[in-house]
Formats: C-alpha cells, sequence, structure tokens
C-alpha cells in the first residue's frame, strides 16, 4: 500500500495539474449573466381556497372541540350535583327513620309487633 503511494507520487508528483485562468473567477457572475437569455419573471399561482382556510379551519374544529367538553363537563357536573341533591334527601329519610327507631323503647317495639 505504501510502495503504491510513494509510486505515484514518484511519478506525477504532489504539484496541482488543475489550472485556473487569472481574474477567472473575478467576472465570472457577470458573464454568466450576460449570457442568459432575457425572461419575464412568470407569475405565482395563489394557492386553492381550501388551502387557503386550512388554518380557519383547523381553529373552528379546536373551537368546537372545546365548547361541546366544556358543554358536556357542565351538563355531567349539574346532572351529578342533582344526584348528590337527590342522595342527601333519601339519605336524610334514612337518618330519620334511623332515630325514630332508635328512640323506641321496648313498649312501643311491642306495640309495633304485636300491630302486625
Amino acid at each position: 500500500m505504501m510502495n503504491d503511494e510513494q509510486y505515484l507520487r514518484g511519478r506525477i508528483g504532489t504539484k496541482n495539474p488543475f489550472r485556473v485562468p487569472e481574474g477567472y473567477f473575478e467576472g465570472f457572475t457577470d458573464q454568466l449573466m450576460e449570457r442568459l437569455p432575457e425572461r419575464q419573471p412568470s407569475p405565482v399561482a395563489k394557492p386553492a381556497l381550501l388551502y387557503r382556510l386550512h388554518p380557519w379551519l383547523y381553529a373552528a374544529v379546536f373551537l368546537l372541540v372545546a365548547v361541546m367538553s366544556v358543554t358536556l363537563y357542565m351538563h355531567h357536573a349539574d346532572n351529578q350535583e342533582q344526584q348528590l341533591a337527590q342522595d342527601a334527601t333519601s339519605a336524610d329519610s334514612y337518618f330519620e327513620e334511623a332515630t325514630d327507631y332508635a328512640m323506641l323503647d321496648n313498649y312501643d317495639i311491642y306495640a309495633c309487633l304485636a300491630s302486625e
């Protein structure tokens, strides 16, 4: 491997074989622009209406989902509140029955069992 590299360097040398004329890159852009034909720029086409409305459609869908979510949450909260009020009312009636039962003495229990 090393011999091949030394052989090539000995035969070709280390000089760069490529040459660029003096001042070539200094006037390159001007020369290139002179060679290009004159053209009128083509008009830029407007995107279709649907593509222009995409951001607004996304915003509208997001807003609709947010409003529906809040509405459902509030409806669920109202139902839950009504259920809690109903449970509290039924719990109060059970509590009243339990206190009435707890206040019974032996005579009241005997009277209740005898009436049945």
